[in-house]
This record gives C-alpha cells, structure tokens and sequence, in this order.
C-alpha cells in the first residue's frame, strides 16, 4: 500500500508542475491509492479545493464526466447522469460552484470564469475543435493526471485523429432523448469520430512519446510517495500528435486487425 502525504504535500507538488493563478487545467485522475492508506488525511473535495485555490476563478478547472450510455440509446439527463470517468468528477458534478458542459457523451464539470462560455460551446462532433476540447488547445490548456498514466487517457488523441481524418475512424451519428438543464425534453444529435471496428480495436500512443513531449516541453512529471503526478501541455502535445500521424512517426498509432 502507497504512503500517504499531507494536503500541504500535494500543493506543493501541483506548482511544481507549473500550475499557477489563472491556468487552464483539465484533470484526469485515479485518486484510490492516494485516499485507502488508513494516514490519509486528505478529502476528495480538499483536492479540487487546492487547485482551485491555486487556479483562482480567474483560471478553469475542468473534470471530464463521460458517458457513453447515449450511444446505446439511453436518454441524457444534464442535471442526473453520471460520470463514468471517475470519483472527483462525479463530485464536481454535485458542486454549485461547477456547471457542466452539453455534449451528452464527453461533457466536462467546469470551474472558472469561462464555465459559462465553456458549457455553452455548440458543436456538433466531440471532438471538433469547437468542443471544451478544441477551448483548451486553443486557450494554452494543460492536462493534469494524477496517479494515472497520460497515455491511457489522454483524449485529445481522438481531436488530432479528427483533425487528420484518419482512414481508420469516421464519423458517427448518435441521435437520442436529451434533457436539458431546464430538464426540458428534446430530441438530439451528435456526432462522434468512432473507430472502423474491422480495421482496429483501439488507437495507442507509443511509450517512447514521453521523450518527444519532454523534449519539447509538454510533458513533466513527478514522483511523490509512490504516487505519480504528471501535467501536459496540450497545444503542444495536439500539434505533435498531428504532425506525427500526418507523417507517419509510428507514436500515435492505431492497433490494427489483422485479417
């Protein structure tokens, strides 16, 4: 079992990071090591509070809260369901200081003085450039992961698969009973860049990516407790993923069928 560490720990390691006032911040994270050691004396909502405190409302603080359940046809219920994306984003969705975005599939739980902006951006494909997304490539946007490696989910790799348009995914129509904030019934239509299920399985991001990314100064990570705390620079890292897979590099790659 990981030791445990202090709050005072943990926002020491969050500006080491680089994370600062008025910062852009996505979180992904995987918080079960850092809260079942029985010294822990840190709360999930002291986790989201201390970046908030560093970010201040002048920054965003986004948690994803992904669903999936509208591609299977099940209705969306702004105000009811679910993340599936973990226990800090499930929280942030309970928090009066948090509004969450419209994408019934990949919407986001936001803080900051863009939630309001953020929440309302209109775009009919998850992963356009127009979606939360696309805000923090545009806007300087880091992705903080904690205790979770970036390469198991970092979903910008699906923007810059878009982007390219590569020949292994499309774009996919999801139509479905949407309930809004008002909890007014609609019916509504997404769009989704999915994979060819008979050409590939998944798309991986190659180990030696960490290096590129380090090289070019888009990746830091560190190492606390045996606990690991990284942070990417997401226009950076957007923009090397798309010159990789428009050129081939093999670090973005999908894992292919063989038949």
């Amino acid at each position: 079992m990981s030791s445990s560490f202090n709050l005072q720990d943990l926002k020491r390691i969050f500006i080491k990071l680089g994370i600062k006032k008025k910062d852009k911040i996505q979180v992904n994270s995987n918080i079960l090591n850092i809260l079942k050691s029985k010294k822990t004396i840190i709360k999930p909502n002291q986790i989201i509070d201390a970046l908030i405190e560093i970010v201040t409302f002048k920054g965003s603080l986004m948690f994803p809260a992904y669903n999936w359940s509208f591609c299977n046809g099940e209705g969306f219920k702004y105000l009811e369901t679910k993340s599936l994306t973990g226990a800090l984003s499930n929280l942030a969705l309970k928090r009066e200081d948090f509004l969450r975005s419209i994408n019934p599939i990949y919407s986001f739980s936001i803080y900051g003085k863009d939630k309001n902006k953020i929440s309302k951006l209109k775009h009919k494909s998850c992963f356009s450039l127009n979606s939360p997304f696309g805000y923090l490539i545009k806007n300087n946007g880091k992705n903080l992961f904690i205790d979770l490696d970036y390469k198991e989910a970092l979903t910008y790799v699906h923007v810059a698969e878009e982007s390219v348009k590569v020949n292994y995914r499309y774009l996919k129509k999801f139509s479905g009973t949407y309930f809004d904030i008002n909890n007014k019934k609609k019916k509504k239509s997404f769009f989704m860049y999915v994979r060819k299920p008979e050409m590939v399985t998944a798309t991986y991001i190659h180990k030696k990516f960490d290096i590129i990314l380090k090289k070019n100064k888009a990746l830091k990570t560190i190492k606390f407790k045996g606990h690991k705390f990284s942070i990417v620079d997401l226009k950076k890292t957007y923009q090397l993923m798309v010159s990789d897979l428009k050129n081939k590099g093999g670090m973005i790659y999908p894992n292919l069928i063989n038949l």
